[in-house]
């Protein structure tokens, strides 16, 4: 196997693995308001964000100055146009890994939250 395929699949299975793991520690420490709704925003998509930003650095190396491959081109284009096809390319191939992460930390994050409000005391009676 190729060592960039290899690399991509790395970055795709901790795009699954990273948000439900940052989402349970941004749970786990006692922060509220508005800064607590930062933190888990962040801890959803900054590693997804992360993983792209990856991804489009790992393809962006096998720039031969011809556009084919994936798009059926054959004839030479421009680094611009090598570049859009590469950004193209890395979020097509992590949408549905990271689109999973980000499903994996939302339901992470609500199990913990039903078993934070579930565990108070009722002051009601």
């Amino acid at each position: 196997m190729d060592i960039t395929m290899l690399a991509a699949f790395l970055i795709m299975g901790l795009s699954i693995r990273t948000p439900p793991f940052a989402v349970w520690r941004s749970v786990s420490r006692q922060t509220s308001g508005m800064h607590a709704l930062q933190s888990r925003a962040l801890a959803l998509l900054g590693p997804l964000a992360l993983a792209y930003c990856l991804l489009v650095l790992l393809w962006l190396p096998g720039f031969s100055g011809q556009c084919g491959g994936w798009l059926g081109e054959t004839s030479p284009c421009g680094f611009g146009q090598f570049t859009r096809e590469t950004t193209a390319l890395a979020a097509m191939t992590l949408a549905v890994p990271g689109i999973l992460g980000v499903v994996l930390g939302l339901a992470v994050l609500a199990g913990l939250s039903i078993r934070r409000y579930a565990s108070r005391p009722s002051t009601r009676k």
